[in-house]
């Protein structure tokens, strides 16, 4: 079976299912966030290790799990996150190992990264009484960042000339980053057409394509850069066809702090 294959049967699979624990919510989508969170770790922890640090990984899954678990008490997120890092903090302190500042930095990195980014799509999904609202808000988030994605590959593809970053990324173009900005905008309008968010109009959201397309492909590097100096081709691969789930997740992972930030400061 050809590599092209497993990707597309899997996507088939795994993406309707996603969608389907998203559309549940509650518990069902935080447990779900939190299984992704402790695997996106559990990556990180690997590739920081491969650079030659030893990041604390038992209290990095704890402290990730503390601060997944403030969703449930949003009023006390500040002591979550406190709580979370003087963890860290009195365990890498503790530890003798003589490189301690660098497996202190290695945990707080391994720990807050996937953790605090993943945390805003729980608050994005609870933003809203009615559940449907938050569910709309995340599934706008996923059409503008699934339609960046396929018209920045495919534009970079078909007229892509200039590297955008060659030392991190050799096939990403500044067309195919010009190209990504369509498709955001595309993904914007079939969410708003397909009715997932009724009572928003185009006008209000505009912004947001530009936002996701700019800061979308800084995600997507800052894995590329990790694994460039870690010396692996994928974060893992636990995904049949795609990698980790921080090859997965590596837009998502700063575009949904931003969605969030918009939602709150202007919806």
């Amino acid at each position: 079976m050809s590599e092209l294959v497993r990707r597309i049967l899997f996507a088939v699979v795994a993406a309707p299912a996603f969608l389907w624990v998203t559309w549940l919510g509650g518990y069902y989508f935080l447990a779900l966030v939190w299984i992704l969170c402790l695997l996106a770790q559990r990556e990180m922890l690997a590739l920081i290790k491969l650079q030659g640090f030893r990041p604390n990984a038992p209290v990095s899954y704890a402290a990730g799990t503390v601060v997944i678990a403030s969703a449930l008490f949003p009023a006390l997120s500040t002591p979550f996150f406190v709580l979370a890092l003087l963890a860290i903090i009195t365990a890498d302190t503790l530890n003798r190992y003589e490189r301690q500042l660098f497996s202190l930095m290695g945990t707080l990195f391994a720990t807050f990264y996937p953790a605090a980014t993943m945390l805003s799509l729980i608050y994005i999904r609870n933003i809203d009484s009615d559940p449907l609202i938050g569910f709309g808000f995340l599934l706008m988030m996923f059409f503008m960042v699934w339609g960046n994605d396929t018209f920045a590959y495919f534009t970079g593809k078909t007229a892509g000339r200039h590297l955008m970053a060659p030392h991190l990324s050799p096939k990403k173009t500044w067309e195919g980053f010009a190209g990504g900005f369509v498709g955001a905008f595309v993904g914007l309008w079939l969410a708003l057409w397909s009715g997932v968010l009724p009572g928003y109009s185009m006008a209000e959201l505009a912004l947001l394509p530009i936002l996701i397309s700019t800061v979308g492909p800084v995600g997507d590097l800052t894995i590329s850069k990790i694994k460039r100096a870690s010396g692996a081709k994928d974060t893992s691969t636990i995904l049949p066809g795609h990698g980790g789930i921080l090859d997965r997740f590596d837009s998502i992972l700063l575009v949904a702090p931003v969605v969030y930030i918009y939602i709150l400061l202007f919806l």
